[in-house]
């Protein structure tokens, strides 16, 4: 009896040696090779290297989200993603039929939501002209303002303007209590919207740092590229051309690092 229980003792301790010495051969490893790879949107990763989507996922089919993109419409931002991709890797279905012969690249930023259509025709600036400027400065406040009384600090709506930390809110707070003539905006206001849009601290507002006025905006707002235009000089727009545009006084304008 003892003897049975000696050859079963060393038969389990065997099994237990060759299961801690037994090592898979590479094609059964369980590691996955795309564990760690990380792709760019548009991309997905196959045998632990990134290649571009053949189509998007099933579910971007009932998004119905349509996007001007350099006067392209896309349908959604996944075949934008993808034709940057092809574009970015040399494949020859760059810029094909299904993308109207457009030629994405990285610089290619959605101009609005929306199908492409002429702006230039819906926006009457001679009769928007005197009161445009008040209007957009009256909803960059607005949009302040309920950003300010929001319980939340953490970016949870859709507004261009980023989480505020206790100083923002602090300086925030002043601004919207602030009182200011019937005929314009508070300075201040404007002053806090080119800070909160140049987020590269550039200075100025270029191109990309417009986008996220033009997707919120565009199209139900189409005199907004022309106000803007009449800003902008050959640089972007300086700090004086912003508040120049709102007709904001010297004394009102308030400089970056306040808020910071």
């Amino acid at each position: 009896m003892h003897l049975y229980l000696t050859i079963f003792a060393l038969y389990t301790s065997y099994l237990v040696l060759a299961q801690e010495d037994y090592t898979k051969p590479d094609d059964e490893s369980d590691e996955d090779p795309c564990e760690n790879v990380k792709c760019k949107l548009g991309e997905m990763c196959k045998e632990g290297k990134c290649s571009c989507l053949d189509s998007c996922p099933s579910e971007w089919n009932s998004y119905n989200r349509q996007l001007c993109v350099d006067g392209v419409t896309y349908r959604h931002e996944c075949d934008l993603w993808r034709n940057q991709c092809y574009c970015r890797s040399g494949d020859s279905r760059c810029g094909n039929d299904q993308f109207s012969n457009h030629r994405a690249n990285e610089n290619s930023a959605i101009k609005y939501y929306d199908e492409c259509r002429d702006l230039s025709g819906l926006c009457d600036w001679d009769q928007n002209e005197s009161t445009f400027s008040f209007r957009l400065g009256m909803w960059f406040q607005e949009l302040l303002r309920q950003k300010w009384s929001s319980t939340s600090w953490s970016n949870d709506d859709d507004s261009l303007l980023r989480p505020m930390d206790a100083k923002a809110r602090s300086t925030t707070s002043k601004l919207v209590s602030q009182s200011s003539p019937h005929e314009r905006v508070n300075g201040a206001v404007i002053s806090y919207w080119f800070c909160e849009l140049d987020r590269r601290n550039r200075g100025s507002l270029q191109q990309d740092d417009l986008n996220y006025l033009y997707q919120l905006l565009l199209p139900s707002t189409p005199c907004l590229e022309v106000f803007i235009n009449r800003c902008s000089g050959s640089g972007g727009i300086s700090f004086d051309q912003w508040h120049n545009c709102f007709d904001i006084p010297q004394e009102e304008r308030v400089q970056c690092n306040e808020f910071k």
